[in-house]
C-alpha cells in the first residue's frame, strides 16, 4: 500500500475512534426513557393550560407591509421561503396575494409555532 492510502485509512480509523467514544459518554448522560408511565391527557394537562386558541383569521397590518420578511423576522423560516419562492417564480404577479395571506394568516401561524415549540407532540 502507497503511504497516502496508509494515512487516509488512519485518519478513518482515528476519527471512528473518536466519534465512538463521544457517543458513549453522551449516551451516559441521558435520562433513561420511560414508557408507559403517563398517560398522553397527563402531558396534553401540563401542555396547554388556559390556553386560547386565537381567531383563525385576523389582520396584521406589520405581516401586510413586511410580508415574507415578518416571517423571517419571527423565526418562521417555511412560510417565508414559500411565500418569497412564489413571488419570485411569479415575476411579482402574486405579491398582492402573499401580502393579503401573509396578514390573514401572520397570528394564527404564530401562534401555532410558539404552541408547537412548547409541546410534547
Amino acid at each position: 500500500m502507497e503511504a497516502s492510502a496508509v494515512a487516509v485509512f488512519a485518519i478513518i480509523l482515528f476519527g471512528l475512534l473518536v466519534f465512538f467514544v463521544w457517543l458513549t459518554q453522551a449516551l451516559s448522560h441521558y435520562q433513561p426513557l420511560r414508557v408507559g408511565t403517563a398517560s398522553p391527557a397527563e402531558f396534553v394537562a401540563q401542555d396547554v393550560p388556559g390556553h386560547h386558541t386565537p381567531p383563525k383569521l385576523g389582520w396584521n397590518w406589520w405581516a401586510f407591509f413586511l410580508g415574507p420578511v415578518w416571517f423571517v423576522a419571527e423565526g418562521i423560516w417555511f412560510h417565508a421561503i414559500i411565500l418569497m419562492l412564489l413571488i419570485g417564480l411569479s415575476g411579482g404577479v402574486l405579491l398582492p396575494f402573499a401580502m393579503v395571506y401573509s396578514a390573514m394568516k401572520s397570528r394564527e401561524v404564530l401562534e401555532d409555532r410558539r404552541l408547537a415549540r412548547h409541546t410534547f407532540y
